[in-house]
């Protein structure tokens, strides 16, 4: 019967040993999702918000030369050399506005990005009317009040824009510590498969040594 225990013995080890590879395999591609997911997470938080985070923080310093200067722009032989250099600004304010609208953008950050939009377009056009009164010397305070005002909606865009990117900064970082956190719990599951599966071979093993039925030669047989 030597030989229906040891069919047995094999058919449950390798029907363990099924189990096993079939978890690790499981396990293997689970690890490869995971550490696609990280990559993803990883790259959106440098692309889509530590660069525009850079991109509003050079916004901001953009937008407060404009004003420091327009605040400033008061004689009329400075009129000139002031219009070169706010169109020079609202260049390098245009290139920054373009690369920033090549990330992804959240739904409530594209509809603050639109609003930010349109008073940029809205603090341009109230310029060509201050530089057009100021050439003229017709300086009204209704304009200068416009144009203040139209700043601070820009500045409190500006700083919506950031308060999101830090939002969504933090639900990367969790998504992140999720991912790990599951990662580690399936590394422990398989590291205790695998002692379970290293006891059980043993076991098999000195099973089949006490099953065994020993032959002996009968020595007084010619």
């Amino acid at each position: 019967m030597n030989w229906v225990f040891s069919i047995s013995r094999k058919r449950r080890a390798a029907i363990i040993l099924g189990i096993v590879f079939l978890v690790v395999l499981i396990k293997n591609r689970m690890d490869y999702h995971d550490v696609h997911s990280l990559a993803r997470s990883f790259a959106t938080v440098y692309e889509d918000r530590l660069v525009v985070e850079s991109y509003i923080y050079k916004l901001s310093e953009l937008l407060y030369l404009k004003k420091q200067m327009l605040d400033n722009c008061s004689v009329s032989e400075d009129i000139s050399t002031m219009k070169t250099q706010i169109t020079g600004f609202n260049e390098d304010i245009s290139v920054l506005m373009d690369n920033y609208k090549l990330t992804r953008l959240t739904e409530k950050e594209d509809e603050v990005y639109q609003e930010f939009e349109n008073n940029i377009s809205s603090l341009s056009d109230l310029e060509s009317q201050y530089f057009a009164q100021l050439e003229s010397k017709s300086l009204s305070s209704g304009i200068l009040l416009s144009l203040n005002n139209e700043f601070l909606s820009v500045a409190g865009n500006l700083k919506q824009l950031s308060d999101i990117q830090i939002s969504e900064g933090g639900i990367l970082n969790e998504q992140s510590q999720k991912i790990v956190a599951g990662n580690e719990i399936l590394t422990q599951f398989e590291l205790a498969l695998l002692i379970g599966l290293g006891l059980i071979i043993q076991v098999l093993i000195f099973t089949s040594k006490t099953l065994s039925i020993p032959r002996f030669k009968n020595a007084n047989l010619n």
